[in-house]
């Protein structure tokens, strides 16, 4: 007898839910797992253009490392179509055919982050030991990502940079460096991305010896006017 009226005290409270108070505190519990959500992604947004210039900054840098000791012309190619970077190894010249990705990596959508043109509040380009013009991209001659919005930078053994050239295989190619410009676009109210950079980011590569260097450019006033190495 007893059993059974505890058991129908207890179904009672059951049956109750939860109090005003018990509520409350799972909605404060809530809304402060919410906020410190929300920190963190806006935390992790501000490296995005960090992230992104090294990511292209380690395939160059691979790039003319495996050039120079294994004697061979080593190609990147960061392709706008597929959002990749891709390090290529060429291999016998003359023959696309034989051409092997090493690796690859997903670059971020141009929305968060942009790599293919300058941001329109910057001064000036950063200023290396020799003019180096922005990266281009064109329509790709290799069979791999024929057509696609490709640029390219080819590695050479002796140390040179040189551009895609005008077949598969690289023909005519001419030396050529490159500044990639690597920014976090500013946002209109109605939360479309704009032509102006809030974290500005850019890479030079060396046309004669394959050298990179990484810069960084402080907004102050809406404007980057200071390149830093």
């Amino acid at each position: 007898m007893l059993n059974i009226i505890l058991f129908k005290r207890k179904k009672k409270r059951n049956e109750r839910g939860f109090s005003l108070v018990e509520l409350i505190i799972v909605l404060l519990i809530f809304s402060i797992l919410t906020v410190l959500t929300l920190m963190s992604l806006k935390g992790d947004k501000k490296f995005l253009a960090d992230t992104e210039a090294y990511i292209i900054l380690d395939f160059l840098n691979e790039a003319r490392q495996r050039a120079l000791t294994q004697h061979e012309t080593l190609r990147v190619e960061i392709n706008k179509t597929t959002n990749k970077i891709r390090l290529i190894a060429e291999n016998a010249a003359g023959d696309a055919a034989d051409d092997r990705e090493i690796r690859y990596a997903i670059l971020e959508h141009p929305n968060y982050v942009v790599y293919e043109k300058a941001p329109n509040n910057i001064a000036s380009s950063p200023v290396d030991a020799a003019p180096v013009p922005s990266i281009v991209f064109k329509k790709s001659e290799h069979p791999t990502s024929i057509n696609d919005r490709v640029a390219t930078l080819r590695f050479l053994q002796n140390g040179n940079v040189v551009d895609a050239g005008s077949n598969a295989v690289g023909s005519n190619s001419v030396l050529t460096g490159a500044t990639i410009f690597v920014w976090m676009p500013e946002y209109s109210a109605s939360g479309n991305p704009l032509q102006t950079g809030s974290v500005i980011r850019a890479i030079t590569v060396l046309s004669s010896t394959g050298t990179t260097k990484y810069w960084r450019c402080e907004v102050a006033g809406g404007n980057c006017t200071d390149w830093k190495q």
